[in-house]
């Protein structure tokens, strides 16, 4: 493939069996406006659709959300792994920087709160994140909602990082604000602009040791059950957009199950 083929977050994926084609679009779970660049040709999309699947079915959230919080153990809560006095002080950081209290978050784990305070780091453009407006359009054009995994199975893919490390993560965030906040610029510039190479190679570098479960490993199980639905229906599949590249990617696996797999060219 030519290098600017790359340069989309869409894809056609067709199977052999089906004449209509399947989609495979890549998210970012931002509410920034360089998230949403490629917003209304993915609806364009979906309409052509007769299902839409994300990585978990946002419908079933609230539900999954809970359960996994009750499993949660005390120890392993940003409360019990840092010191009270280191966090208050970053309590106050993320207080005074982005109007964040994550006193209220104490309980949870620390890679919950790290997430939701990666999400205040970006502009606050739309009202919801591209995944969850992608979400509500297919429910308003009635398209069935698949899950292509489950929020418990994202949550104890993440909880393999240990949490003292997870812990330290959120005060390197405050340490390094500056440097943590222009990495995640960087990547909203890469999205807008399509660029799925070095997408990749940022994602890659950020996950460091954890690369096997968090990415190759999920991209695997994802391709997979992409393929499996694909099969009998289209569908507009929705994933993290670092997943779709790479020789690991859930591009290059859909290829090797035999489906066709083109880039589909902004609009």
């Amino acid at each position: 493939m030519a290098a600017k083929q790359h340069h989309t977050m869409l894809w056609s994926v067709r199977s052999p069996d089906l004449m209509a084609p399947s989609y495979l679009f890549g998210t970012m779970h931002v509410r920034d406006h360089r998230a949403y660049t490629f917003y209304e040709q993915a609806c364009r999309c979906i309409d052509q659709c007769e299902a839409m699947a994300l990585e978990f079915d946002l419908g079933r959230m609230d539900q999954d959300t809970q359960a996994v919080i009750m499993q949660q153990v005390p120890a392993q809560s940003l409360e019990a792994l840092l010191p009270s006095r280191k966090l208050e002080k970053i309590r106050k950081f993320f207080l005074r920087a982005l109007s964040v209290d994550i006193f209220p978050l104490r309980h949870l784990s620390p890679l919950l709160v790290s997430n939701i305070i990666n999400e205040r780091l970006l502009e606050e453009d739309h009202p919801i994140a591209l995944d969850e407006m992608l979400w509500q359009y297919a429910r308003q054009a009635d398209k069935t909602i698949l899950g292509i995994e489950t929020y418990e199975e994202q949550l104890k893919v993440l909880q393999k990082i240990p949490p003292e490390v997870q812990a330290q993560s959120i005060v390197a965030m405050a340490r390094h604000f500056r440097q943590h906040r222009r990495h995640l610029l960087r990547l909203a510039a890469l999205y807008a602009a399509g660029n799925l190479p070095q997408l990749h190679q940022s994602s890659k570098r950020s996950l460091s040791g954890m690369r096997y479960p968090m990415l190759y490993r999920r991209n695997a199980i994802m391709a997979e059950r992409i393929g499996k639905m694909i099969a009998g229906q289209p569908v507009f599949c929705a994933v993290g957009a670092g997943h779709l590249y790479g020789g690991k990617g859930v591009l290059r696996l859909l290829k090797k199950q035999g489906l066709s797999v083109a880039p589909v060219p902004p609009q």
